[in-house]
């Protein structure tokens, strides 16, 4: 009996010493890591940190504090040209405060492209915020980026500081807001470049990175700062300046989805 005792002690014991190990939890989802990134000639962008050179007729320099963007529509495109929309297709993407990784579950399969709206059609920009839970990318309160009944959504903006070479010491603001009906803007972005031959491959259960540059630095292409450096999309003159910029970002290929 003592020695029976003894066997069922040591037992405990030993299972006391080695508890069952817990298998680790695997993410069975078939999904895609969206991931933006801004750059200023290929560099992470920067917040109130240094400044960046804008070339122009005479040379200009610009600093960031706010950069943010709502889109609407955002899906990929599949090999064969059938689209897979991302959530409910709305995202609203903010650089300052690191809000640019997002994952969607989607079908397995290749993809060629992402497809979105820079902007909201007009019933949406001009409909109810409050429809929105709170933290949907439409909700006012979230983002910042709703101008009220009135003006309806901020599509993108950009907000910070600029100087030109000859009165260095002195710095001036720099505000771009594209809003209204009239700024919407919509893009094809091919993975690997304007030559569209490239794809990423979605695997079954797997979650898959997809990297999205935004060269910001394209965007501001043959614009000379000291003659406009504010524009939130109303009036004639901020209107065009403001049609300009927005139509530098498919003259200019500013958004790239690099080849895997």
């Amino acid at each position: 009996m003592v020695m029976v005792l003894a066997v069922m002690g040591l037992t405990v014991q030993s299972c006391e010493e080695n508890p069952p190990v817990t298998p680790p939890v695997v993410d069975t989802k078939t999904s895609v890591d969206l991931n933006f990134s801004a750059l200023w000639n290929g560099q992470p962008l920067t917040f109130l940190t240094g400044w960046f050179e804008q070339p122009s007729t005479q040379k200009e320099y610009v600093q960031f504090f706010n950069f943010g963007m709502i889109v609407s529509k955002l899906r990929l495109v599949k090999e064969d040209g059938t689209e897979v929309m991302l959530g409910d297709g709305y995202q609203w993407i903010d650089f300052k405060k690191q809000r640019t990784k997002f994952n969607y579950e989607v079908p397995a399969g290749k993809y060629k492209a992402v497809r979105f709206t820079l902007g909201l059609d007009s019933a949406v920009n001009h409909g109810d915020p409050n429809q929105w839970g709170a933290e949907h990318p439409l909700n006012g309160n979230l983002t910042g980026m709703h101008w009220g009944w009135a003006g309806g959504y901020i599509f993108q903006a950009i907000d910070g500081n600029y100087k030109d070479s000859l009165t260095d010491k002195y710095t001036k603001g720099m505000s771009f807001h594209a809003a209204t009906d009239a700024m919407v803007r919509n893009f094809e972005v091919p993975v690997g470049g304007s030559m569209g031959a490239a794809m990423f491959e979605v695997k079954d259960k797997v979650s898959t990175p997809v990297q999205f540059n935004y060269h910001i630095n394209r965007f501001y292409q043959g614009i000379e700062l000291k003659k406009g450096s504010v524009s939130h999309s109303e009036g004639v003159k901020e209107m065009a300046l403001m049609q300009k910029l927005l139509d530098n970002l498919s003259a200019y290929s500013a958004f790239e989805i690099p080849a895997p």
